[in-house]
């Protein structure tokens, strides 16, 4: 009978392994250098770059909800496996970013509704309810399809509009009957007009022109414009005028004032003081000659001869005539004397006493 042996050489078994180990090691160190160690790399450049993309996005908007959805992909970015998990993840962001832009949007507008050029929250109560009241319906969407359904509403535009037109009808029935309207585009413009005229205005404006504007009761002053009879030919006293600012470095003219009243007109002796008249008829001559200027003197004095000379509407006479006779002396110089606001009216000493040199001052007469 022939036995098997059961003795194992140790030894062999032992050697094998170890060669075995050694050759595991080194396909594993192959595989790690060659493959896992630039994936995982790859990987983390691959993360890297998408956290920052959407700090880029997310973090520039910076709404509640876009902080704290930023948040939220930094950490699952962090924690993904694979690239196209990574992906997935920025493909959510990206619409996320979509709508935090129109939420922030919305909250912009709603800031810009109530933050006029003189009124805002600051100052007004029921325009700090309006932007409480329209920020928390727009953060309570959810979905960038309900923030573009809820601007297609026209909720902002109407409640705004409807705030602004109830405060500035409060502030005006409470003033005076003459009401100064005050508007900013590129510079003040000033106004006057009755309070119903006023009233109107905001009832047919909206949110948009209305943060632009005020209303008041104001100090009145009366400033003088120098000009000449050939510029302002028609302008006499009690005329309404619109005032212009012609800017000579920049060849603009902007409004200034609408509506104000010439209180007086002054013309220089020089122009209008002296008559000199003479008519000859044949061989018979009619004269008349007198200054006027000493004839108002000597009346102011007492002399009775004086009292009939009839300077009393001289010269209002003297341009009434001329415009109906087609004749003027062009080169006459003319005082206007012109109510305005006292802001106003600052601003047009500033420029009639040459502190601004570049600037000149229109005086436009109103027609029917």
């Amino acid at each position: 009978m022939i036995e098997i042996s059961d003795v194992v050489d140790v030894h062999a078994v032992v050697g094998a392994a170890v060669v075995f180990t050694i050759i595991g090691a080194a396909v594993f160190g192959v595989y790690y250098i060659g493959f896992a160690r630039p994936a995982a790399a790859e990987l983390e450049q691959v993360k890297t770059e998408a956290a920052s993309s959407i700090s880029q996005t997310l973090g520039s908007v910076g709404t509640e909800q876009a902080l704290s959805a930023l948040s939220s992909f930094s950490a699952q970015i962090q924690a993904a496996s694979s690239k196209s998990e990574v992906s997935a993840i920025q493909a959510e962001a990206a619409t996320v970013y979509q709508r935090e832009l129109k939420r922030k949007s919305l909250l912009d507008t709603v800031t810009t509704t109530v933050t006029g050029v003189y009124r805002s929250t600051a100052d007004v109560a029921a325009f700090t309810t309006l932007a409480t009241t329209l920020r928390g319906e727009i953060n309570a969407k959810t979905t960038l399809t309900e923030l573009q359904d809820y601007e297609l509403s026209g909720t902002i535009d109407t409640q705004a509009t409807s705030t602004w037109r109830s405060y500035f009808t409060g502030l005006i029935q409470s003033m005076r009957e003459d009401v100064v309207m005050k508007r900013c585009n590129s510079s003040t413009y000033w106004e006057a007009m009755s309070r119903d005229n006023a009233l109107a205005l905001v009832g047919s404006s909206t949110w948009s022109t209305l943060r632009k504007m005020d209303f008041e009761n104001t100090v009145y002053v009366e400033v003088p414009v120098t000009d000449t009879f050939s510029r302002t030919p028609t302008i006499r006293a009690n005329s309404v005028v619109n005032i212009y600012v012609y800017d000579s470095t920049t060849e603009n003219m902007v409004s200034l004032y609408g509506n104000a009243t010439v209180r007086s007109v002054i013309y220089s002796t020089t122009d209008l003081a002296t008559i000199s008249w003479t008519l000859t008829d044949g061989s018979t001559s009619y004269s008349y000659s007198t200054d006027v200027w000493e004839a108002i003197k000597a009346a102011a004095a007492g002399d009775a001869d004086a009292e009939t000379v009839g300077w009393q509407d001289y010269v209002n006479d003297v341009l009434t005539r001329a415009q109906n006779a087609g004749l003027g002396n062009f080169t006459a110089s003319v005082i206007y004397m012109v109510r305005v606001t006292e802001d106003a009216g600052k601003l047009i000493l500033e420029y009639e006493l040459h502190e601004s040199a570049t600037k000149d001052v229109i005086l436009v007469a109103q027609v029917a």
